[in-house]
C-alpha cells in the first residue's frame, strides 16, 4: 500500500470517527453542555495522554516540557471554548445544521491567516465566505422554523467554526509545536474550569461510560488518525475528506435515532460545501495569477 494511500485511509478514519458525535450527544440529551464537555474533554486528554506514553515512552515528558506558553494557551483555549460550544449547539438545534454551519471553518481559517499570518488570499475566498454566510442564514433561519433554540444553536455553530478556525491556524502558525500536549491541557483545563465555577452537575455510571467512550473513541482517536494521516496527504485532499463530516454526522443520527433536518439545511448546507469544495478545488490548480490580498 502506498503512503498516499495509507494516509487517505487513516483520513477517512478520522472522518467517520469524528462524524460520530451526534450520535453520543443524542444518547445523553439530558446533560448540561458544560459537564458534558468536561467529562469528553479529560476522557480525550486521559487517551491523548496514552497514545504518547505508547508512542514516545520516556520521551513523554519532554514533549510537555518543549511546548511553549502562546500556542499552548491559544490551542488549548480555542479547543475549549469551541468544544464546549459546540455541544451546546447540537443541543439546541439539529445535528445535520450544526454540521453544515461548523463546515464553514476552513473559509474563516483563510480569513484568519490573511489578517493574523499575511498569507495571500484571493479574492475567491471573500466570495465563498459570502456564499457560505448566505448558507449559514439558510440553516439558521430554517432551524428557527421549528424552534428559536434552533436559531440560536446555528448561531453558536457559527462561533465554533470560528474557534476551530482559530486553532487551525494557530496550530500552522507553529507549526513545528507538538499538537497533542496543548489539546491534553485544553481537554483538562476545560474540566478543571467548569468543575471550579460551574461545577459538575452529577451523572451516572452509564452516562460517564458513554462521555468515557466519547472522549477516546470520537475525539482523541480521529486526532491521533488525522495526525498521523496529515504526513501523507495533501491539505487540500484533508479539507475534501474531512467534509464527509457534514453529511456523515446527521446520517449516523438519522440511522441511530431518526432524527430528519428540515429541508432549509439541505439548501443551506449545498451553498457552505460547495463555496468550500470550490476554494479547495481551486486552491489545487496551478495558479497562474496575481491572487487578491
Amino acid at each position: 500500500m502506498s503512503n498516499e494511500m495509507k494516509g487517505v485511509l487513516l483520513a477517512i478514519g478520522a472522518t467517520i470517527g469524528w462524524s460520530l458525535s451526534g450520535v453520543f450527544i443524542r444518547y445523553i440529551p439530558e446533560i448540561d453542555a458544560w459537564t458534558f464537555n468536561a467529562y469528553r474533554g479529560a476522557s480525550m486528554s486521559g487517551a491523548l495522554i496514552l497514545w504518547m506514553l505508547l508512542r514516545y515512552r520516556g520521551e513523554t515528558v519532554a514533549h510537555f516540557r518543549q511546548a511553549t506558553l502562546i500556542p499552548l494557551v491559544a490551542t488549548a483555549g480555542f479547543f475549549g471554548i469551541g468544544s464546549s460550544l459546540y455541544i451546546l449547539a447540537m443541543q439546541k438545534a439539529s445535528v445535520a445544521a450544526v454540521s453544515c454551519v461548523a463546515a464553514t471553518s476552513p473559509l474563516f481559517a483563510a480569513l484568519l491567516a490573511w489578517v493574523w499570518l499575511g498569507e495571500r488570499t484571493r479574492l475567491m475566498v471573500f466570495a465563498a465566505i459570502l456564499v457560505a454566510l448566505i448558507g449559514v442564514a439558510v440553516v439558521a433561519f430554517g432551524e428557527s422554523g421549528a424552534s428559536l433554540t434552533g436559531l440560536q444553536g446555528s448561531l453558536i455553530a457559527l462561533v465554533v467554526a470560528l474557534c476551530f478556525a482559530g486553532q487551525s491556524v494557530t496550530l500552522r502558525r507553529y507549526h513545528s509545536v507538538e499538537m497533542a500536549p496543548s489539546l491534553i491541557v485544553g481537554g483538562f483545563g476545560i474540566f478543571a474550569v467548569v468543575a471550579l465555577t460551574q461545577g459538575l452537575a452529577p451523572i451516572s455510571r452509564n452516562e460517564f461510560l458513554i462521555l468515557a467512550a466519547m472522549g477516546a473513541v470520537q475525539l482523541a482517536l480521529p486526532l491521533v488518525l488525522y495526525m498521523r494521516g496529515a504526513r501523507y496527504v495533501p491539505a487540500v485532499q484533508m479539507v475534501l475528506i474531512s467534509l464527509a463530516d457534514a453529511f456523515l454526522n446527521p446520517f449516523w443520527v438519522w440511522l441511530v435515532h431518526g432524527e430528519v433536518p428540515d429541508r432549509s439545511v439541505f439548501l443551506g448546507g449545498a451553498l457552505i460545501l460547495g463555496a468550500i469544495v470550490a476554494v479547495t478545488l481551486r486552491r489545487a490548480a496551478p495558479d497562474n495569477s496575481t491572487p487578491a490580498t
